[in-house]
């Protein structure tokens, strides 16, 4: 394949200083490290297993503790009517020690440790999809800045190309070889190739400011322009597995679908944590009090203890609990009819993941047929205007038509990349592409 002018059009690959480019996985990798959508899924997961510890602590015992010091001073009208000598105030110390340690509560909280710990799971499955949409994100602007700039090479040369025409022109004009028409037409199509580098160039701008802000670059930190693909990059399969294998696969590695499924497990488990509210709890606890007036020296003769074992049951709480476990079923069906939703939507993006990247294949391979034949006709036209046996409107037409190719070719060649970047992202497997840095 015939690619070496094209690769003259964009971006030099071979050079010793590769660390002078963005590759798509340091991108990645970058945003993974960078990004603050990285921070908040982490942050999420940590608040749903401190919920999940939460729940389990319940099956602790707990113990407190309570000490009160207090002073009375009784008003005159009752020291008359105590005993002649009482003394006019009074000063008391309790302490009391309380142990209570839930043995039973009809299933409650089993159920909420259980449905902690589906949220959990489901916590750390959404981190996972996160992952998966940051890599997508960035892969599109990573994309999206590699077309900017090969549109803005593309342009840059046309421009080249139309100087190096024109000063031809000027040199047989003078030669009395060439018409002003000539020259004038090379001199409007070169500025007119210079007006598209400078839109071409605010574009691949936008695109690396897009691209900047997703990988969390500081203002003052640029970014390397990103590289093209190597002309003979073998990294595209040429197939792909059908629908039937893509949707297996997904089952195993999406994440979202295993969100989905764990806050089924969650919200069903919360219906019989509710549940539990209808049964009795029983629980053991013990006591152990302290009293004592004029001054806070407790001693052994001060101490007094308790032990037991209580039973308690809520016969009727009004409409209250059933309402708790009316709420809590329809969250349930609510989670069910999105897990549905998830699975449709999810064997719909594949899909259409499957079909695009199918298509772009076949595009790639018809554009770089094109640019190739139109690299040749254009430099077969030239020779041939130079000559004196091709006319000027010929040539504009076969320059015209290698520019379009060439950036046709690229947009495919780019757009294949995308479609597999978004297959990827269909199924779960793009995340395994990247290294994820470790947790600060």
């Amino acid at each position: 394949m015939k690619l070496t002018t094209l690769l003259l059009l964009t971006i030099p690959l071979l050079l010793p200083a590769q660390e002078k480019f963005l590759t798509l996985n340091k991108a990645w990798e970058t945003a993974l490290e960078s990004n603050p959508t990285e921070e908040i899924a982490q942050a999420r997961l940590e608040q749903a297993e401190a919920r999940y510890q939460q729940a389990r602590s319940n099956y602790q015992p707990s113990l407190s503790l309570n000490v009160t010091g207090s002073r009375l001073d009784y008003s005159d009208s009752y020291l008359e009517l105590l005993p002649s000598g009482y003394p006019d105030s009074e000063q008391r110390f309790d302490a009391d020690l309380q142990a209570t340690w839930v043995l039973w509560d009809s299933g409650s909280r089993k159920n909420q440790v259980a449905s902690a710990r589906f949220l959990s799971e489901a916590s750390e499955a959404a981190l996972l999809d996160s992952r998966e949409q940051l890599l997508y994100e960035v892969g599109r602007a990573f994309t999206s800045a590699q077309l900017s700039r090969a549109n803005l090479r593309i342009t840059e040369a046309d421009a080249e190309f139309q100087n190096r025409q024109l000063e031809n022109s000027i040199r047989k004009e003078k030669a009395g070889l060439d018409s002003r028409t000539d020259r004038l037409n090379f001199e409007i199509r070169k500025l007119a190739a210079e007006s598209t580098s400078v839109q071409q160039e605010a574009n691949y701008i936008s695109a690396m400011a897009a691209l900047e802000a997703l990988l969390g670059q500081p203002e003052d930190q640029a970014l390397p322009p990103p590289v093209m693909l190597e002309p003979e990059d073998k990294s595209l399969p040429e197939e792909i597995p059908d629908v039937d294998q893509l949707w297996e696969q997904a089952k195993l590695t999406l994440p979202l679908l295993r969100q989905s499924e764990l806050e089924v497990e969650a919200a069903r488990a919360s219906v019989s944590a509710f549940e539990g509210e209808y049964g009795p709890d029983l629980s053991l606890f013990g006591n152990l009090t302290a009293e004592r007036e004029d001054d806070p020296a407790f001693g052994g003769g001060d101490l007094g203890n308790s032990v037991g074992i209580q039973l308690s049951w809520d016969l009727w709480t009004g409409d209250a609990r059933k309402q708790r476990v009316l709420e809590a079923e329809a969250q349930l069906r609510e989670t069910e009819a999105y897990a549905r939703q998830v699975q449709l939507q999810t064997l719909s993006v594949i899909k259409q993941a499957h079909t695009e990247y199918t298509a772009s294949v076949q595009t790639e391979a018809l554009s770089s047929k094109t640019f190739e034949l139109s690299e040749e006709n254009r430099d077969l036209i030239e020779s041939s205007y130079e000559a004196g046996r091709e006319d000027l409107l010929r040539l504009n037409e076969a320059q015209r038509d290698f520019n379009n190719a060439g950036s046709r070719y690229v947009t495919a060649r780019l757009q294949r990349q995308l479609a597999w970047i978004r297959l990827q992202q269909a199924t779960g497997t793009l995340r395994s592409k990247v290294k994820v840095p470790e947790q600060k």
